[in-house]
């Protein structure tokens, strides 16, 4: 027995081998279909198609009109009575259960096997949970397993309950099954983990279950008696309350559920998401020019930035997470502190709507592309621009060496635009396809540019010198997306329109492994840090989840709305959705995930591009101006303590002083002239010690003063410098490198 979605219409099938549609308006006999020819054990229906579907013990799935019962097509895959049928995908998926121990997956559309999971064992009953992720069977009396249902992996059973099972259902959050048995009991399982969350008593025989909307009930029919279950997770049942108790609590709680309606109505389409590099945060923008940023651990908002009055178009993370850039429609690009939300840099540079925003590895420096063509490099810390060009700007990337950026406006071609010095400036060299180039991916080495295209194939390019190395040929329609990860160098992903994904060996050539499981045109593709997966996103609205080394699908994700791109982090434990006219965010979490993480690496600039990054300041003094100043008594210690001093030493002092005191009288002058008079003095008197050591204090007195008289001290010419001491006497730095005539002439002077 079936009824339809809409409750118009009721199927029943019996061991007359008929099957009837009621209308529920009427109550009616609208068709009778009678083209099994053995009892008919399981039917559904596909309204939209007007298409009725049933099963039998004649091993056929017979597929008729609703409308006038004629025969559509019958299928006779199965080798055993066929006991469930079940319709997904929004009536796109056909779903066959048998005693043949198999399911099958058709496509509604024209009727292909699309995929068969083998259980080993007859199947009874059979479902598969909302959000397609999980396969119940039940095979034998009471021996209930738990499958994916994309790759039919085997999680675990549910085998806490001894009884034969009568029936079973699962709940609209997909999380949870009931069970019910002919011990008169009901038994709630967790699907995640398999445990036996509580169990229900009957007063009666169960003969059927049902969840109502919203998991709130669960009913239980048997006899002529119905039995209504309240089926609220234990989180419903803490937040549920009545009506008039909300009415009474309200004066009590009007700011929180003020703040609520605030949110509810700043619900508008997200236009931009962007995940930090440590997968710690995502930041999105919306149409009313706001930038939110959220805690991917606790799923919280963090902050809201309101600064721009145009519509975000795009938005980024710094490398170290302290910064947020949004750009605009309004022109603008507002550089974000997260330490205290506020802004320190509005850019005003462009004259069109921004549509792409990056940061450089530095942080140092962001690029940012407006609709007009027009591509800036600038400072975050001051706004000022350091490479402007005209060039394509709907997408851009930039190597994490920061060299290179490619560039590309959805034509046959892309732009490598060389940044630095040495690959001469704006250089920028053009690759190109047959047709139109739809992706492209940098590698982590910052070598080679991968590009798709719609000529079904996909090209690797050499950044320095833009030479093509090695094409990628496999794919069967236009091809969409491409990802690569940043420790397994050799690897490329791709996806394409014929809802296939290849894993390509980057030096070879080579496919490694068709990942085939969507059921629509692949749209988007990432790979985590290390390699090991994959996800991959298209319009049938789901995700998959790859395992790229076995080329295996591990889960998927019914998205139930179409998505426009995701995020993941470099582990993939979180997985953040940019749906379409969607005002909210889904922050999908991967537990156990088999991957990684991988810290993207960060770029030590040279000394030289740190040097180019400074803005133009006055240069400093040279050092050729600063003065040495050389003391009176210089010389006469050098050739008092000859013995400490090493050769070289003195000859290099002698031969300075001596050019020094060339033309005015030298030091050995001066001193013979006071030794002479002092010896005169010596043979007439003989002194003691005290009297010496007064003698000679008086010496250096007389040799000061007799110093100053034969050769003054120059004056300077700037009058702002004091003269220290008569003692002193200030010596370019570049003595000796004037030549003998030049301190002639100095000293003249």
């Amino acid at each position: 027995m079936c009824v339809t979605r809409e409750s118009q219409y009721l199927l029943t099938g019996s061991e007359d081998t008929s099957v009837i549609v009621w209308d529920l308006h009427t109550l009616a006999v609208k068709t009778k279909i009678l083209e099994h020819i053995a009892p008919v054990l399981c039917v559904a229906a596909i309204v939209n198609r007007s298409l009725v579907i049933s099963g039998g013990e004649d091993s056929a799935v017979i597929v008729t009109s609703i409308v006038d019962g004629a025969l559509v097509t019958k299928l006779d895959h199965h080798r055993g009575p066929v006991t469930s049928v079940k319709v997904i995908q929004d009536g796109d998926i056909l779903v066959t259960g048998s005693q043949d121990g198999t399911v099958c997956t058709w496509s509604v559309d024209n009727f292909v096997l699309l995929s068969t999971i083998s259980a080993g064992v007859p199947i009874h009953i059979m479902a598969v949970t909302e959000d397609n992720v999980f396969l119940i069977t039940l095979q034998g009396e009471n021996e209930l397993h738990l499958r994916t249902f994309i790759t039919g992996t085997y999680l675990h059973p549910l085998k806490r309950h001894k009884a034969k099972v009568k029936c079973f259902c699962v709940a609209h959050d997909s999380s949870r099954a009931a069970v019910a048995c002919t011990d008169q009991r009901i038994y709630i399982y967790s699907l995640h983990s398999g445990q036996l969350l509580r169990t229900l008593s009957a007063a009666h025989d169960i003969a059927a279950l049902a969840v109502a909307d919203q998991d709130h009930f669960l009913l239980a029919a048997g006899g002529n008696r119905v039995t209504i279950y309240s089926f609220d997770t234990e989180d419903h049942l803490t937040n549920f309350r009545p009506t008039k108790q909300l009415k009474r609590r309200q004066t009590k709680s009007t700011t929180n559920i003020s703040m609520l309606q605030a949110e509810q109505s700043e619900l508008i389409p997200i236009s931009c998401l962007e995940v930090s590099r440590d997968g710690q945060l995502a930041a999105s923008g919306c149409a009313r020019g706001l930038v939110r940023v959220w805690q991917l651990s606790t799923h919280r908002l963090q902050a809201t930035l309101n600064g721009h009055i145009g519509h975000i178009t795009c938005v980024t993370f710094s490398p170290n997470n302290l910064l947020v850039l949004s750009g605009s429609e309004d022109r603008t690009v507002v550089v974000w502190q997260l330490a205290d939300n506020s802004s320190s840099l509005t850019y005003k540079g462009h004259t069109a709507a921004l549509q792409t925003l990056l940061m450089m590895s530095d942080g140092r420096r962001a690029m940012s592309g407006d609709r007009s063509r027009n591509v800036h490099v600038w400072l975050v810390d001051s706004g000022i621009v350091l490479h402007s060009a005209s060039c394509p700007s709907s997408s851009i990337d930039v190597t994490l060496n920061m060299k290179y950026a490619v560039l590309s406006e959805g034509d046959n071609s892309v732009r490598i635009w060389a940044l630095t010095e040495g690959d001469s400036g704006d250089e920028k060299r053009s690759v190109s396809h047959a047709e139109r180039i739809t992706c492209f991916a940098l590698t982590a080495d910052s070598q080679h540019v991968v590009t798709g295209s719609m000529d079904m194939s996909l090209k690797v390019w050499k950044l320095d010198g833009g030479k093509l190395s090695q094409v990628l040929v496999g794919h069967s329609d236009i091809v969409t997306c491409v990802a690569v990860s940043i420790t397994n160098k050799t690897q490329v992903v791709s996806g394409s329109w014929d809802c296939n994904l290849i894993v390509w060996d980057i030096n070879t050539g080579t496919d490694l492994h068709l990942l085939s499981g969507h059921l629509g045109k692949v749209t988007c593709v990432k790979v985590t840090g290390d390699g090991s997966i994959a996800v991959s996103g298209a319009e049938d609205k789901t995700l998959i989840i790859w395992e790229t080394k076995r080329g295996l699908a591990l889960t998927s994700l019914a998205l139930h709305v179409p998505l426009l791109g995701f995020r993941i982090t470099s582990d993939c434990a979180r997985i953040v959705v940019h749906l379409l006219d969607r005002g909210c965010l889904p922050i999908i979490c991967l537990h156990n995930t088999p991957a990684t993480y991988v810290k993207i690496p960060t770029y030590a600039a040279p000394t030289k591009d740190v040097d180019e990054l400074r803005p133009l300041a006055p240069k400093r003094p040279m050092r050729r101006l600063l003065k040495k100043e050389v003391s009176l008594d210089t010389y006469t210690w050098q050739k008092k303590y000859a013995h400490l001093t090493s050769a070289a030493m003195m000859a290099q002092v002698d031969e300075r002083l001596k050019r020094r005191f060339s033309v005015s009288a030298s030091m050995e002058e001066i001193s013979k002239i006071q030794e002479a008079k002092n010896k005169d003095l010596g043979s007439q008197v003989s002194l003691g010690p005290e009297q010496a050591a007064l003698a000679q204090s008086q010496h250096f007195d007389q040799l000061e003063a007799l110093w100053n008289k034969i050769s003054p001290p120059r004056r300077r010419s700037n009058k702002s410098l004091s003269k220290q001491s008569s003692l002193i006497e200030r010596v370019d730095s570049s003595d000796e490198d004037h030549t003998p005539v030049e301190e002639q002439e100095h000293m003249v002077e």
